[in-house]
């Protein structure tokens, strides 16, 4: 779902409202602790540097990335922050540590606990006072330094009476979790359980736990994450509890409502997500008085339009662009204004014209992306319609170069994937497999960060599925479970999960289990339908349930909206139904040959050619016009060894074999091209094996046998036959089944 700042240099990924948040300020025993923290640190520092002494530089790193996690993760428990400082991570300097416990214990038990906190403020004065030099390293302008100012002028602005309330707290706060501590003194906690860690308290206290500046790094850092790396944010349930935390403490908060939306997104809970949406572009609705508490309303009616896009509710996915059109022209936002005109083109099929500013604005990164969407989608329609393929990659090229001039990590990963589609489209597998493997090789890292984009998910499923057709199904299980791991939700997983079912559907077809095959195409018929009638057609055709198979692919060619290459394949399989029907004229297999052969000599669909010109190549074997069929297998053979799968490979070397053999009218012809023709057929009956595809060695053995025995060499003859019983013995198949070219 799009959500852009107009600013370019806002690092936040979504926008943040105007409104002021005053419990964002509220002093927590948790805040006050660090300050002392701070405190005693900066005076060990001091007494060392007096002694002419310093600090181990472990402890200084240690205390500095101690620091860091307390001023920007929530409030914890003292029993957690306790842990924490004896923790092998961040485990403070042994002094320090009882400084630190010293004083914390002098609040809690001595009456001038009180002048403790007042004197907090001189002690902040006098370190934003003085040269970082004097007071230790502390700038004025540092994180640190930043952070003991808030507290000064919170504690500034504070009453006698909420100083008190203060104290009591802190009391409160060491006190419930001492004895804790007294109990398992040796309890440790690790960097790794911070981000996950429970919230001890039965109930929650009165005070903040989640100050505005802490929400606004958490959301932005799981923004991120859900965007480039979802393995590496929290679970949508440990998400959704931190949002609850955060939605309480800070009920005005837009953002983290907004990200609650893109939680519910990522689970495809609509109805929560619709709600999320709402509310987060609903806070603080009585102070909303001026155009600048409007600002960023245009991404909530975009978000709803794409939302509504996705249901295919045209008519209401318009209203909310409309609107969202009308809000951004109002607050000048350009980026949003290219988006919502995107949208509302695609929406009404072309009827608007795309902004000029989109093309001429190619220094925004932002504008960038879109053209460079543009032109892959530009690529994807005309690709699909039969342009022709230069123009097409050339059109690619071009948004490569816009993705590297701006380093558009996702959209370089997109491209390479699209890349790879269209070598596949044109039947270049092993290209096709060569581009993804590089794109998986491409560092798409930068700044740390790791780009999980749909192209990335596409390349890895698209290797797995190289692996499986060519038999290495062990290896294709193997990707396949990286991209579980890495990818385990939806949409992203509906790539794995079709290729899984899509493999597992082609194994169950060609090893004869037709059980585990029919189970594969019902579970990829709710993902991709017209591959799923595919399959269960061509499962119909191995099981000799010809009439099934045409009825499926006869209603499936009725729907108009079929593309070219779904067109071809079903054709192509209607055709087997025909030339394995002996009660079928031979006409209607030429006939639906012919028209496939067209469609894919438009839309240059080269491996589904050869495999058409390979069917005519059976058929004229089987009206005794070898030599025909030859120079037809010869055209063929050449871009199915190179780009076909396992099966196809082996199949096809088979049918070569017959067409040499057969065009040899002399007896002794055909038994001087017998040894060349061998060691091809053992490949075969090699790689059909490696595929457990019984039937089709059973067919090889049988041809060989009938062969010698019309040549009249009994003992080779004897030898195939013998092989062929061995076979039959150990995986029975039912005559019906063999011989079948599918």
């Amino acid at each position: 779902m799009s959500n852009n700042n107009k600013k370019e240099g806002d690092n936040v990924s979504f926008w943040l409202p105007t409104s002021h948040n005053t419990k964002g300020d509220t002093l927590t025993p948790h805040k006050i602790s660090t300050i002392f923290l701070i405190q005693e640190y900066l005076e060990l520092k001091q007494e060392t540097a007096d002694k002419k002494e310093e600090i181990p530089t472990t402890y200084r790193k240690k205390f500095h990335l101690l620091l860091l996690k307390l001023i920007q993760h929530p409030d914890l428990p003292y029993r957690d922050f306790h842990s924490l400082l004896t923790s092998e991570t961040y485990g403070i300097h042994k002094v320090h540590l009882e400084r630190f416990e010293r004083i914390m214990q002098d609040i809690s038990s001595s009456e001038n606990g009180m002048e403790a906190l007042f004197d907090l403020q001189g002690m902040i004065d006098k370190l934003m006072s003085e040269p970082a030099v004097k007071n230790g390293g502390v700038s004025p302008s540092g994180i640190v330094g930043l952070y003991l100012r808030r507290v000064h002028v919170t504690l500034d602005k504070m009453s006698f009476s909420e100083v008190l309330g203060l104290y009591k707290n802190i009391k409160k706060y060491y006190e419930r979790d001492l004895r804790a501590i007294a109990i398992a003194p040796g309890l440790k906690i690790e960097e790794t359980d911070l981000g996950i860690m429970k919230n001890n308290y039965m109930e929650r206290a009165s005070q903040c736990k989640w100050s505005l500046k802490q929400a606004e790094l958490f959301v932005a850092q799981q923004s991120e994450l859900l965007l480039c790396d979802e393995t590496q944010a929290l679970s949508p349930k440990e998400l959704q509890n931190k949002l609850c935390e955060i939605m309480q403490d800070n009920p005005l908060y837009s953002q983290a409502y907004f990200l609650c939306y893109l939680n519910s997104i990522r689970l495809r809970d609509y109805f929560n997500a619709l709600d999320a949406l709402k509310r987060a572009f609903d806070r603080n609705t009585l102070k909303a008085g001026s155009s600048a508490d409007h600002k960023g309303y245009q991404y909530s009616s975009l978000n709803l339009a794409i939302l509504h896009a996705q249901f295919g509710h045209v008519t209401e996915a318009i209203q909310s662009l409309k609107e969202c059109i009308m809000l951004a022209q109002e607050n000048g936002d350009r980026v949003c204004l290219d988006l919502a005109q995107s949208w509302l083109t695609f929406l009404q099929e072309g009827k608007t014209q795309l902004p000029e500013t989109a093309i001429n604005s190619e220094s925004d990164k932002t504008i960038a992306t879109n053209v460079s969407v543009s032109f892959q989608a530009l690529v994807k329609k005309s690709a699909l319609s039969g342009s022709i393929p230069a123009k097409l990659f050339e059109v690619l090229m071009k948004s490569d170069v816009l993705n590297c001039q701006h380093s558009i990590m996702n959209l370089m990963a997109t491209s390479m994937a699209e890349r790879a589609a269209l070598w596949n489209l044109y039947g270049k597998n092993e290209i096709a497999a060569c581009c993804s493997q590089v794109m998986l090789h491409i560092s798409l890292k930068r700044l740390g960060k790791t780009y999980n984009s749909d192209g990335i998910c596409e390349a890895i499923c698209s290797n797995a599925l190289w692996l499986g057709l060519q038999g290495h199904y062990n290896l294709a299980a193997t990707v396949l479970g990286h991209a579980k791991q890495r990818f385990p939700r939806y949409p992203l997983s509906r790539f794995w999960i079709i290729t899984d079912c899509y493999m597992t559907s082609i194994q169950g077809i060609v090893s004869g289990k037709w059980h585990e095959a029919e189970e594969a195409c019902s579970n990829l018929y709710r993902l991709d339908r017209e591959l799923s009638i595919l399959q269960r057609a061509s499962l119909n055709i191995a099981k000799r349930n010809l009439k099934q198979a045409q009825s499926l692919l006869e209603e499936l060619l009725k729907d108009e909206s079929l593309t070219a290459l779904t067109q071809v394949r079903a054709k192509i399989l209607m055709a087997n139904t025909f030339i394995i029907n002996s009660s079928t004229i031979m006409s209607q297999f030429i006939e639906v040959l012919s028209e496939a052969l067209t469609i894919a000599k438009e839309k240059y669909l080269t491996y589904e050619v050869a495999l058409i010109d390979a069917h005519f190549s059976y058929f004229l074997l089987g009206m005794k016009m070898p030599q025909r069929a030859l120079n037809s297998i010869k055209v063929t053979v050449e871009t199915v060894l190179v780009n076909g799968s396992l099966y196809d490979k082996a199949r096809i070397t088979f049918l070569f074999c017959k067409c040499l053999i057969e065009a040899c009218t002399e007896k002794e012809d055909k038994v001087a091209k017998l040894p060349e023709c061998l060691n091809l057929l053992e490949q075969a009956i090699s790689d059909f094996m490696t595929l457990e595809c019984y039937t089709k060695v059973k067919d090889i053995y049988i041809y060989l046998a009938k062969l010698y025995n019309d040549l009249g060499m009994a003992e080779e003859r004897n030898s195939y036959a013998y092989k062929f019983r061995m076979m039959e013995q150990q995986y029975p198949t039912s005559v019906e089944y063999l011989d079948i070219f599918h």
